[in-house]
């Protein structure tokens, strides 16, 4: 057992929650050897923290035997059907006044079950050495942030009085210079398993040593096919345009047309094209099949993860309305374009990219075709194009016009 860390820390369990998207007691689920719930714990204790609290709503009665002598603290949430936020006030209220020492608490959610000792110590490591600055810390893998939030006991009265937007993200996002984000090597801490699919991941990583194959890795020998769709109907004025559904123009219509003749020549050799299933997407790949199946059979598979990044409250809105009514958001996001996000619900460009890579690696290790064809949209070809010769979506990329592709081709 590691030493106590100094200045000492604790950590918050929110293990509350009614699992219904899991349709499983999602504590009590079997994560390798340990249930989720004992995992946690015992990966807290490994990084040297010893002051835990368990806070414990639905079939409370079912978790208490598991934490009996382990020194846990446990506190109930009568309010559990309210949302995790209720969680997360009651656990840091009972922290501050159980452990008055610690100057800074790990939150967890039980179903994020994959946190390792070493992410753990990494937070501890910038706390100890930046804990005056105040900051919250969170572990970042390849830029999208994981589990769990290291929050300074500083802002605990204001996170517990909150009655704002935006749960726990409303105060963070108060305090956005003061959220730091820090780079760790293991992707469990993105991982969890709030869903039967999510579940199946986490056990999936487990099984393969909690390592991925790189794309280059999957694609070499085959060529990939990036196709962005047409341009679209346009508006009085330029808008955000992420997850909001516009159709084509007739200038994309033949834009697609043309990508669908060149492509014709490329002797194309798949009898699949994956799609966005926003219109713009759809409709770019409908014209390239009905090219293209001259030959052969084609299927257009739709696929979400293939979406462009979703702006929250700002997607479909005018650039000129945003500028006006978030001046200092919009300021934010030019400071930091790939990381910005707009409120819960929200993406930043480092959470397309994951999606997006994890899609294409599920499409590579599927579909055995020499050629992969994708319709999809700009932020989601830089960040698959990136990937696939060994960059990151925030690496320099050529971009790619409206309506025209691109065939990326990974020796072997």
């Amino acid at each position: 057992m590691k030493k106590k860390s100094s200045p000492p820390l604790g950590a918050l369990i929110l293990a509350a929650g009614m699992s219904s998207r899991m349709g499983a007691f999602k504590p009590l689920l079997k994560v390798g050897e340990e249930t989720a719930l004992l995992r946690i714990i015992n990966r807290i204790k490994a990084a040297g923290i010893e002051d835990i609290v368990l806070v414990t709503g639905y079939e409370r009665q079912r978790l208490l035997p598991l934490i009996e002598g382990k020194g846990i603290k446990e506190v109930y949430n009568e309010s559990y059907r309210q949302g995790m936020f209720e969680s997360v006030k009651a656990g840091l209220e009972a922290c501050a006044e159980i452990f008055a020492e610690d100057t800074a608490f790990f939150l967890l959610p039980v179903d994020c079950p994959l946190v390792s000792e070493e992410v753990m110590d990494t937070l501890i490591d910038e706390h100890l050495r930046h804990g005056e600055e105040k900051n919250f810390l969170v572990p970042v893998y390849e830029g999208k942030k994981g589990h769990p939030l290291l929050i300074p006991r500083e802002y605990i009265g204001e996170i517990c009085s909150w009655e704002g937007e935006g749960g726990l993200k409303g105060i963070t996002d108060r305090y956005y210079e003061r959220m730091k984000r820090i780079p760790v090597e293991d992707e469990g801490c993105l991982l969890d398993m709030d869903t039967p699919e999510g579940y199946r991941e986490i056990k999936d990583f487990l099984e393969g040593g909690g390592k991925r194959e790189e794309l280059a890795e999957l694609a070499a020998g085959r060529r990939i096919f990036l196709i962005r769709h047409g341009e679209t109907r346009q508006h009085r004025e330029k808008i955000f345009l992420g997850q909001y559904d516009v159709p084509l123009s007739g200038l994309g219509r033949d834009q697609a047309k043309k990508s669908a003749l060149e492509l014709e020549g490329e002797n194309i050799k798949t009898g699949k094209i994956y799609s966005s299933d926003l219109s713009r997407c759809l409709e770019t790949a409908e014209i390239i099949r009905e090219v293209l199946q001259k030959n052969r059979a084609v299927e257009i598979v739709k696929e979400k993860a293939f979406r462009e990044i979703n702006l929250g409250s700002w997607d479909g809105k005018a650039i000129s309305l945003v500028k006006r009514e978030f001046p200092e958001d919009y300021h934010r996001r030019g400071k930091d374009i790939f990381a910005f996000k707009k409120g819960n619900g929200s993406e930043n460009f480092y959470d397309v990219q994951y999606r997006a890579v994890k899609a294409l690696r599920r499409i590579l290790k599927n579909d055995s075709s020499e050629d992969i064809l994708l319709v999809i949209h700009s932020g989601v070809a830089r960040a698959l194009e990136n990937n696939l010769r060994g960059r990151r979506v925030n690496d320099c990329w050529e971009g790619l016009p409206k309506g025209t592709w691109r065939k990326v081709e990974i020796k072997k």
